[in-house]
């Protein structure tokens, strides 16, 4: 991966991606989805981190902590037995009612990324490439995000989707960054892994993960995956302690070992006040010993539906793997907690830009995706929103209250306060964006300045020019969106109207209030409404 501009300092930006898993390049590209990093690699690998937490790796410019993630996901598949292939099954065929929404819930966006893709991006860094994504055959527009040939059935204007003609229970698309196995009426998650043939799991090691954890991160899939290993069990689960929580307990014998998990629907009581180890829908299975089991699952319980925790009713013994951060459990089931796991994802991405070596003045009032790219020694004033595929250079300074959207801003350059930039935006290096001011589809040049209250639309702004307080460039006539362009050292009066297409030469200037209708020749002065050009260049 590399910087997007080589003017734009160190990547800390990126190195923001590749710790917690960014996939959406911003200017310039990118490459494929990295994961979470987290707290525990060191013992899924029996290892420790080869730099302290914080540190940034000087030949990439991400965090150490990253690098040794990676590393340790290398260094555990090359002891793993490949007579055992490892693939990962991602459960996403919930109907998702309680969030009540039109969209696939996995699809919900989470600081810049789609909820699965938070997923994905755990299970790839943790060295899992080949995946399966068990999914509603409604969804359509899950299999289109991951890749996948989209499924027959015609949307109605309702966004209805007529289910005559879908593809067959159980058959799936690939060709993307997930195959896609279709559950065409969610019974439970038994009911899902059913859909995928049995032959594609036996002599087979099969990591299952919940759709709906974007906290998971690759560091806890990992030890998961090294302690099923070592203990040669055909069953691992990851659970957590946490007493706030009321979803699937672990319910364990009297030596000790997992005897059930009891789902909460059908948790007792005394079950609901004593037990405080939680399943955090995390697993890995022996291939052949699931498919055998899985069979044998029966839907008696208050929901109706087949449990895949009821595999351990028979598949013994199980090994339980117990992380430390009990977010990574947090399962979203409803805008509460989208919200919830928003803001621990949001402070995720926050401390790895604070100890990549930017300034954010204010965590709780400023809110930066997973794509954005921010430079060293920058400051995030409060109340600051980055979105999208932004890009912020070294030593600027940003807010409060800016909003930037998939726009570039080069070295030393401040916007801000109450300014906006919108997607298309590219400013260069030393700029000034001052208060009040819109920016959309316009290319500010080295050294200019938009002081204040000003809307610049589709514009070409050259080199050290000056924007006066009021300008607006109308770049819609109705029908078409058009530019304008400024020439290096122009000077615009304040209350300048430029009605594009337009175009301003090198050192032209504007009086107050003009409404420029007609091109504005090299060093020319144009006044008036209309205006008129009264002084050329000699």
């Amino acid at each position: 991966m590399t910087c997007p501009s080589s003017t734009m300092g160190p990547p800390v930006g990126l190195a923001t991606q590749r710790a917690l898993g960014a996939g959406t390049p911003g200017i310039g590209g990118g490459e494929p989805p990295l994961a979470p990093t987290g707290l525990g690699a060191t013992e899924a690998v029996g290892g420790a981190f080869p730099f302290p937490e914080g540190d940034v790796d000087t030949a990439t410019g991400e965090p150490a902590q990253a690098l040794a993630t990676r590393s340790a996901a290398a260094n555990w598949h090359n002891r793993l037995d490949l007579s055992q292939t490892l693939t990962a099954v991602i459960l996403a065929a919930g109907h998702g009612t309680r969030m009540r929404s039109r969209i696939p819930k996995v699809l919900h966006p989470i600081c810049g990324r789609p909820m699965i893709d938070w997923v994905l991006a755990a299970v790839n860094e943790a060295g899992v490439k080949d995946v399966t994504v068990i999914a509603n055959p409604h969804h359509a527009d899950l299999a289109a995000h991951l890749g996948t040939s989209p499924h027959r059935g015609a949307i109605s204007r309702r966004g209805e989707r007529d289910l005559n003609g879908l593809v067959p229970q159980g058959e799936g698309e690939g060709r993307g960054r997930a195959k896609v196995v279709y559950q065409r009426d969610p019974k439970g998650t038994a009911d899902a892994l059913r859909q995928i043939p049995a032959g594609d799991l036996r002599g087979r090691q099969v990591l299952v993960v919940n759709g709906d954890s974007p906290l998971l991160t690759a560091a806890s899939i990992l030890k998961v995956l090294h302690a099923h290993q070592e203990h040669e069990a055909p069953a691992t689960i990851a659970s957590v302690e946490d007493p706030t929580r009321d979803d699937g307990r672990i319910v364990r014998s009297g030596d000790g070992s997992l005897e059930r998990i009891v789902e909460r629907k059908d948790a007792t009581s005394e079950q609901r006040t004593q037990v405080h180890e939680f399943n955090v829908g995390l697993y890995c299975f022996d291939g052949s010993r699931l498919a055998a089991e899985l069979e044998k699952i029966k839907d008696d319980n208050k929901a109706g539906e087949f449990y895949l925790t009821d595999v351990f009713l028979h598949l013994k013994p199980v090994t339980v793997v117990k992380l430390d951060d009990p977010n990574e459990a947090m399962g979203i089931k409803d805008r509460v907690r989208l919200a919830r796991a928003t803001g621990v994802l949001r402070r995720r991405i926050l401390e790895q830009c604070m100890l990549g070596g930017v300034t954010i003045v204010d965590p709780e009032s400023t809110f930066v995706d997973v794509t954005v790219t921010i430079g060293i020694d920058t400051v995030i004033e409060p109340f600051t929103v980055l979105k999208g595929a932004t890009n912020i250079g070294s030593e600027c300074r940003i807010g409060p209250h800016v909003y930037i959207e998939d726009a570039r801003v080069g070295d030393r350059s401040d916007c801000g306060p109450f300014a906006k930039l919108r997607p298309g935006t590219e400013i260069a290096e030393d700029v000034h964006i001052g208060s009040f001011a819109e920016l959309v589809r316009t290319k500010v040049g080295r050294g200019s300045r938009v002081p204040h209250v000003s809307y610049l639309g589709d514009t070409d702004l050259g080199a050290d020019a000056n924007i006066g307080a009021g300008t607006i460039t109308a770049n819609f006539d109705g029908t078409n969106k058009n530019r304008t362009e400024i020439g290096d050292g122009a000077f615009i009066g304040v209350d300048t109207m430029l009605v594009a297409p337009v175009k301003l030469g090198k050192g032209a200037r504007t009086g107050a209030g003009s409404v420029v209708t007609k091109d504005v020749p090299d060093g020319a002065t144009a006044v008036g409404v209309p205006a008129r050009v009264i002084r050329r260049k000699s």
